[in-house]
């Protein structure tokens, strides 16, 4: 689903789900949410058009399509069934929503993993009250604490680098080669986004969707 605009949006299927994707003057765009969902999609730029440029993801813009008069969170965004029918989107607003930086991305990443560790080991230690409490009971419970606890920050430090190492940063896209890299865009309750993407004088237009081809 695309809005028009001089260029031509296209699809192909991965894993049963739709990859969006604009050829135009020898740049090609494509916008794959198979992997880390609608709101952190992969963005790959394929450079043949004869010159180099610098790509700024910083500059890339979302939105969400809303229903007018709806304030409510919980449902302004749900606006499915009516574009499923042939809706006018020109009819909908669209609302802007937050990129998150590289930087401001891994700090929020680390508090979700930081928070959903304590609430888990709470719970675990309230479960733990209810059972045997003698010295041989408290030494496995403390042994299977420093194992989880080992294993989390495993999961928190090999998330933490997949952003690092991923995440879109600004580039020079030279001739002949291409780059790509996800962003992480702050979610609503909505199965449709819209993405700006600057490439020089040129704004590569999407609306994506991450409903199922089949």
């Amino acid at each position: 689903m695309a809005e028009k605009d001089q260029k031509e949006y296209k699809t192909f299927v991965k894993n049963d789900y739709h990859v969006f994707y604009c050829s135009y003057q020898g740049i090609c765009v494509i916008v794959d949410p198979t992997a880390g969902g609608l709101f952190e999609p992969q963005i790959t730029i394929i450079n043949n058009s004869g010159r180099e440029f610098v790509f700024e993801p910083k500059k890339i813009k979302a939105f969400a399509y809303a229903a007018p008069h709806n304030t409510y969170k919980e449902t302004r965004y749900r606006v499915d069934q009516y574009l499923e029918h042939g809706g006018d989107t020109s009819k909908l607003l669209q609302d802007s929503l937050a990129i998150y930086s590289p930087e401001k991305y891994m700090k929020k990443t680390n508090n979700t993993h930081w928070w959903g560790n304590l609430l888990g080991e709470t719970i675990v230690a309230g479960i733990e009250a209810l059972g045997p409490q003698d010295a041989d009971a408290r030494f496995l419970n403390q042994i299977r604490r420093e194992d989880r606890i080992e294993e989390a920050d495993h999961e928190r430090q090999q998330e933490l680098k997949r952003i690092s190492e991923g995440y879109w940063r600004a580039n020079t896209i030279f001739n002949r080669s291409e780059h790509n890299g996800f962003i992480a865009i702050k979610p609503v309750n909505s199965s449709y986004l819209i993405l700006d993407i600057p490439i020089e004088n040129e704004i590569f237009h999407f609306v994506i969707d991450n409903k199922k081809h089949y």
